[in-house]
């Protein structure tokens, strides 16, 4: 779970970051437009934007699928051709640490983790299933494309304050608790290994949606209130600070365009699916 998540927040950092605006925009707004990018739910759940709730799935069978197929689709190629994407994640962990006072990223991390931890087990087994019978379905960690950079970004991301500041016993639950999904994460030499083709990709996106989206209401409105204290502390234009890192990783190839295109449709869906459920 958490090397899948790593991948997810460093490539939505990068979709964000691409988008700078002259107005002045908080970064809770600017959180909203991230998670359009990328599929807000899974980011979510790695401490970025607000999640969603349990109950009858806010994914499946809705146009909310479709358009996260169409980005995993889109973005496949784009992921494949990345090289080392460390540079990132530490420019992510540096603006936060600069820009966000200690005390309110950690809360952030805390009702992430809890949430988490509230995701029911069925749903947690219904996802490694996925990762094992779809996605990675034939993925050698010897022979497979990894995203360059993520485990250093991973070991990166678990020694951060914030991340330590969460009670030990709630850690070692919350690697318990995913260690089924974890174990059907290959990791190659240089990284988390990628899907093996576009169509697994579209799973993957659509698979950690449904998984985030099954967070119960009560923990997920509890991290949307520890985001929103959080987000009121930076403005998009600190968050465009970031650019030159994505644009060290990113290329504006045509697969690059198409991605943010696709991006940007689903944008709209995961915004207007995740403020439902908050009501």
């Amino acid at each position: 779970m958490q090397r899948a998540l790593t991948a997810l927040v460093l490539l939505g950092a990068s979709a964000s970051a691409f988008k700078p605006q002259a107005k002045q925009v908080t970064l809770q707004q600017a959180g909203k437009k991230l998670a359009g990018n990328v599929g807000a739910a899974f980011l979510a759940a790695s401490t970025l934007v607000p999640a969603a709730f349990a109950g009858d799935s806010l994914v499946l069978d809705t146009p909310l699928e479709d358009k996260l197929e169409n980005f995993g689709r889109a973005s496949y190629s784009v992921f494949n051709s990345i090289t080392d994407v460390a540079p990132l994640g530490d420019k992510l962990l540096e603006f936060v640490d600069a820009k966000v006072k200690k005390e309110d990223s950690a809360e952030v991390v805390a009702k992430a983790v809890d949430g988490l931890l509230a995701i029911p087990d069925v749903k947690v087994a219904e996802y490694a299933g996925i990762l094992k019978q779809v996605v990675y379905k034939g993925v050698n960690k010897d022979t497979c494309v990894t995203l360059g950079g993520s485990e250093a970004f991973r070991a990166s991301l678990q020694n951060s304050a914030a991340v330590k500041a969460v009670d030990a016993g709630k850690m070692d639950q919350l690697a318990k608790k995913f260690a089924p999904a974890n174990r059907n994460v290959p990791v190659g030499k240089t990284g988390i290994c990628l899907p093996a083709s576009a169509e697994a990709s579209e799973k993957l996106w659509v698979a950690q949606a449904e998984l985030t989206f099954s967070m119960p209401k009560a923990e997920a409105q509890a991290l949307d209130a520890a985001v929103k204290k959080a987000g009121r502390q930076a403005t998009r234009s600190v968050i465009g600070t970031l650019i030159p890192a994505a644009e060290g990783v990113f290329s504006s190839s045509a697969e690059a365009k198409a991605m943010v295109k696709a991006g940007k449709d689903v944008e709209p869906t995961v915004i207007a699916t995740v403020q439902a459920a908050l009501k």
